[in-house]
């Protein structure tokens, strides 16, 4: 059985990884972990006061300090969710992303063949998911495998909707 399991650092994704755990027990199964990240859009060089200046050299370095935090954040996502795995004596394959997190979600589970995704919720109310949009919502719809999404007992206090 492959399963594609979306981390993040984010509780709803920690708790999700726990749950599926705890419910797939097949033996042989393999836990593919992703974590998609959402490549920074580089600021226009335009709407830069003094474009061609020192101020467009800072942006640039504030830029890839930005991205330099997001992999390690990711980094860390991946080896903290691995080491569960490990602990469960589940195989694991990692792979990193840039990209749509619902869309890429959804081709990556198609290139490896998944039998199962899962996915966290964030526990998003509606004008939340309005505007925000739903990345597990998206995965449930347009997924051409079994999606479980496991929501954050904690997230339903929050956003009662």
């Amino acid at each position: 059985m492959n399963v594609l399991v979306s981390i993040d650092n984010v509780q709803s994704e920690q708790i999700a990884l726990h749950k599926a755990l705890r419910l797939i027990t097949h033996q042989g199964t393999v836990f593919t972990l992703l974590v998609v990240e959402e490549p920074i859009a580089p600021a226009m060089v335009s709407d830069i006061p003094g474009a061609f200046g020192s101020e467009a050299i800072v942006d640039m370095q504030y830029q890839v300090e930005i991205a330099h935090m997001e992999d390690a954040r990711a980094s860390s996502a991946l080896d903290q969710a691995v080491n569960v795995c490990q602990q469960s004596g589940v195989q694991t394959v990692t792979r990193l992303e840039f990209g749509d997190p619902k869309h890429t979600i959804c081709q990556v589970a198609k290139e490896i063949n998944c039998d199962l995704i899962v996915v966290g919720s964030h526990g998003y109310g509606v004008v939340e998911r309005v505007l925000l949009g739903s990345v597990s919502d998206y995965v449930v719809h347009h997924a051409r495998c079994p999606v479980l999404v496991v929501r954050d007992d904690n997230s339903s206090e929050k956003n009662p909707s």
